[in-house]
This record gives C-alpha cells, sequence and structure tokens, in this order.
C-alpha cells in the first residue's frame, strides 16, 4: 500500500467527526502528534516532562495539555498547547485526522489525540518549565519494537498499561496506548 504517510492519512478518524463527550465531571485535554513528512519513517514528536512538575514528572508525552474556555475544538487545544510547550506554530501542522479519546488512569482527564503533519523545518523551543526535552522517534521504528501490555491496579480498577522501548526510551501510560490504537489501525499494511 503507497506510503506511510498515505496509510496514515487513511487510518485516523476526520477531524470533523465528533469525539466523544467527555464524561461527567472530567477535564478535557488534547495531545498532538506531530509527524515529520520530511522522512518516509515519519518521525514523532514527544517531549520528556521536567522532573519538578507536579503531574507526570519526568514521563514521556506528546506536546499537548488542558482545553481552555478560549479553545472553540479540541484541535485548537492541541495545537496552542504544542505552541507553548514546544514552539510550533499553528500553521506548521497539518492536522489530518484524530483518535478516540483516553480517559487518563491517574489524572482522570479526557484526552483526544489529534493527528498533524510537518512538513518544513521548524524551530522548536523547549518551555523551559515543562519540558526537560523534545525528541523524535520514527513512526516505522514504532511499529517495529517491542511492545509489553501489564495488568495494573489502581484505586481497585485494573488497567492494561502499554510500553514501548525505542532509541533509549521507554514509553508508557497513556502516551503509549496512543501509540497502541494508531499501530494497531496502521495493522501490516504500513
Amino acid at each position: 500500500m503507497g506510503s506511510l504517510e498515505q496509510h496514515l492519512r487513511s487510518v485516523v478518524d476526520p477531524v470533523g467527526s465528533a469525539p466523544l463527550a467527555a464524561p461527567p465531571d472530567r477535564r478535557t485535554a488534547a495531545v498532538l502528534l506531530l509527524f515529520d513528512t520530511r522522512d518516509d519513517r515519519l518521525p514523532l514528536l514527544f517531549m520528556q516532562r521536567t522532573a519538578h512538575l507536579r503531574d507526570h514528572p519526568g514521563q514521556i508525552a506528546l506536546p499537548g495539555g488542558g482545553s481552555e474556555p478560549r479553545d472553540p475544538t479540541v484541535v485548537a487545544t492541541a495545537l496552542r498547547e504544542a505552541g507553548e510547550e514546544a514552539g510550533i506554530p499553528p500553521d506548521a501542522a497539518e492536522v489530518i485526522g484524530l483518535l478516540p479519546p483516553f480517559l487518563t488512569a491517574v489524572s482522570n482527564i479526557w484526552l483526544t489525540p489529534v493527528v498533524a503533519l510537518q512538513s518544513t523545518d521548524v524551530d522548536l523551543r523547549p518551555d523551559p518549565f515543562e519540558v526537560a526535552r523534545l525528541f523524535r522517534v520514527d513512526l516505522r521504528t514504532l511499529m517495529e519494537v517491542p511492545h509489553t501490555v501489564r495488568t495494573v491496579l489502581h484505586e481497585g480498577v485494573s488497567r492494561e498499561v502499554h510500553t514501548y522501548e525505542a532509541d533509549g526510551n521507554v514509553i508508557w501510560g497513556v502516551t503509549a496506548a496512543i501509540l497502541f490504537e494508531l499501530i494497531s489501525r496502521l495493522g501490516d499494511g504500513a
């Protein structure tokens, strides 16, 4: 089947599709999966959160965060947060679709993944308070590395925790669950 980029475009939900409504009493948030199309292995941008943050310190994540009243859509939230955390201008990201929302296990946030492509140079500027480092891992690599799932008990609820280890980075939790959803959609046809 064509290029990995074409396949990626074909497996995401349309931007206009209405994501499932957040459950009552859950805050909404969005993350941006930004793939660099100048490399056919589609490097994906990740960030490592600084160690002093109250929520998820030191963890590897995708740029993103909580919705604000000024955000008209989850796409606007993802683009605003990526700009704040990584210096990505909104016009540098071609939003191609969404993935289904996830309810985060620890912070109980209703999180919508927004999938976008980057085709030009971007001067990445990590926010020094929130971001320890920005880095990329190829989508092709993520599709090839071992993926593990373990069941954990958190506050009496059993949950599956996904983990990917790629290029010396351990990606787990909701970030890995998002990757698992995307990679499952891509299947063996990529």
